[in-house]
């Protein structure tokens, strides 16, 4: 397959000349030199222009200046990169950002890796205040229910000019979340999102005092995120409602439990008689996630004597093994990414308590009776997962084994990587390789030991 050539493509508007300097120079130490700078301003002067001849003379001629008449928003601007760009991929980052010099070298050789790449792709990332980088966002690759409740991907992407015929132009009519809704209308129409595993961006993070204003407007960005959210979901027939997280940076979604039945023939819900549940109307609400159509398995959140987790999910490694998720960390403080309490993709849950979708439980033929302990739950993940399934672990509803012993022998684990060693080789998709692996994930330097 032949190289990318990448349109990159900026709006600017109220631009700050020194970071956006800053982000030129990033764009000017890129390892891989196929591509061209699309700038699309809406500021009142050509100081932009100007700048760019007089500071960068080495890439004057791969930049693209247009003059925006309109103050028509960032989905305007987007759209009219897209539409003068030459390049095959289109590159969207923002004007007081900064790329990893090898950023795009990393996005070519992701596009390279196979025949007929045609997927968005976006990368890990971190905050640069001031000169100073920090905060690290190691993401998961794709992970549709966490994404329901907030932009985890962020606003750098790359997107494919063939993805963009398909899927149409950014929606001008969302003022802040024209990119979010990019990335739901991609994935309600099944295409690929795919991830780098790399801090490639560094995203500028303005920490002054927020104003009264500045609150009211991050209000509005969570209430169009969630709108557009809640609205794609009822579109599959979803139905359900959502509210706004106090911290102002993710929103929650809460399905419609009206539905569930006791004793209907459409679920599954599997108990080891040495589980105790700590939470009410958990078959309701695990139901309500089991609602999605894509959606095959529901678990809990399983917690210690202690106030501490015990797994909120599991995690598997190259060889295998499966971990639990947030394990040892306490319930009331602040987990990674907040993941420990929101709900989210994994590649399987604890079945101990969970509840299946009937109709996939018979598709697949159930679990393998060749497989014991945690071993089984995993096998029947990964064979929803190749179906178009998800597994989804609900943190709401908790549990707690009064005796725990679900541990798989080791002819089941051998029949286990023999069935399905290719894929857990790769790693567990849903955790992010930057993060350490075993009993001690989701813990970074500096976290509660």
């Amino acid at each position: 397959m032949a190289d990318a050539y990448f349109t990159l493509v900026v709006w600017t508007v109220d631009t700050n000349m020194d970071q956006f300097k800053d982000m030129l120079e990033s764009i000017d130490q890129q390892e891989y030199r196929e591509f061209e700078l699309y700038i699309l301003d809406n500021n009142p002067s050509n100081a932009i222009e100007i700048t760019i001849k007089e500071f960068f003379p080495d890439i004057v001629d791969k930049v693209h200046y247009r003059r925006l008449k309109k103050k028509s928003g960032g989905a305007y601007a987007y759209n009219i990169g897209a539409h003068f760009a030459e390049g095959n991929y289109l590159v969207y980052l923002g004007q007081h950002d900064r790329l990893s010099a090898k950023t795009l070298g990393a996005l070519n050789e992701k596009i390279n890796s196979r025949e007929d790449f045609n997927s968005i792709i976006y990368t890990d990332s971190d905050e640069l205040i001031g000169l100073d980088r920090m905060n690290p966002h190691f993401k998961s690759d794709f992970n549709k229910e966490l994404l329901l409740q907030t932009n985890y991907i962020g606003d750098f992407f790359c997107l494919p000019v063939a993805l963009y015929k398909k899927l149409g132009e950014f929606n001008e009519k969302a003022k802040t979340a024209y990119i979010y809704e990019y990335y739901l209308r991609a994935a309600f129409k099944k295409e690929k999102i795919e991830h780098i595993p790399s801090l490639l961006y560094h995203k500028r993070i303005d920490n002054k005092i927020k104003t009264k204003e500045d609150r009211a407007a991050e209000r509005f960005y969570c209430n169009e995120h969630m709108a557009l959210a809640i609205s794609y979901l009822r579109k599959t027939g979803v139905i359900c409602r959502g509210r706004v997280d106090a911290n102002m940076k993710k929103w929650h979604i809460d399905y419609d439990e009206t539905a569930f039945r006791r004793f209907s023939g459409d679920y599954m819900f599997l108990r080891d008689e040495n589980v105790k549940l700590f939470t009410r109307n958990n078959a309701k609400r695990m139901y309500a996630y089991l609602s999605q159509p894509d959606v095959a398995v529901v678990g809990c959140r399983f917690i210690n004597r202690g106030f501490t987790l015990d797994n909120v999910g599991y995690i598997y490694g190259e060889d295998g093994a499966q971990y639990p998720a947030f394990h040892g960390q306490r319930i009331f403080r602040d987990s990674y990414e907040g993941l420990a309490s929101m709900p989210h993709d994994v590649a399987m849950v604890d079945s101990g308590c969970c509840m299946i979708d009937a109709k996939v439980y018979r598709m697949l033929r159930g679990f393998d009776p060749r497989l014991s302990g945690r071993d089984a739950m995993l096998d029947f993940c990964i064979r929803a997962r190749e179906r178009g399934f998800r597994t989804v672990v609900v943190p709401k509803c908790i549990a707690r084994y009064k005796n725990k012993d679900n541990i798989s022998t080791e002819e089941s684990h051998d029949f286990l990587m023999e069935k399905h060693g290719e894929l857990i080789e790769k790693g567990d998709g849903f955790y992010n390789k930057n993060l350490p692996v075993g009993m001690e994930n989701y813990r970074l330097p500096g976290m509660e030991e």
